[in-house]
């Protein structure tokens, strides 16, 4: 997600309400099948120490793979992003007078993702295979 930093610089704020895509190389490695209904809101600002700062929310829905069925299960999330990009010299100086803060949402979203989810229903089902049984320890 690319933002015009002349834009940010003429008015040292940027408005953000968009939708965006994460590449699917962001999580293909990870237990995250796709991610669905990003929406970014927020504002970017520069303080007076010529930093740029970010406050945005973002929410959207994980795809993600039941631990028992390995179903899809979608698993809304929202996430809120308060933090100091840089200097805003260090961005405005580079050619094409873009900030891309994809890398920094994703940082974000990723710490969102449940290290297991369980399909509704799923829970109370008897688990048994061929040569193996499922026990609890009631």
């Amino acid at each position: 997600m690319k933002l015009d930093l002349l834009k940010l610089n003429n008015y040292n704020h940027l408005d953000i309400d968009t939708d965006i895509v994460v590449p699917p190389e962001y999580y293909e490695k990870m237990d995250i099948r796709d991610i669905k209904d990003l929406h970014v809101t927020g504002r970017l600002d520069i303080n007076l120490d010529d930093e740029i700062l970010a406050n945005l929310e973002v929410r959207g829905t994980f795809i993600l793979p039941c631990a028992i069925t390995l179903d899809d299960v979608p698993y809304p999330f929202v996430t809120k992003i308060e933090e100091i990009l840089g200097s805003f010299d260090d961005f405005f100086n580079k050619n094409k007078n873009t900030l891309d803060i994809l890398p920094v949402i994703w940082e974000n979203i990723v710490s969102e993702v449940p290290i297991r989810v369980v399909k509704e229903g799923v829970k109370n089902v008897n688990l048994h295979g061929d040569g193996w049984e499922y026990a609890s320890s009631e």
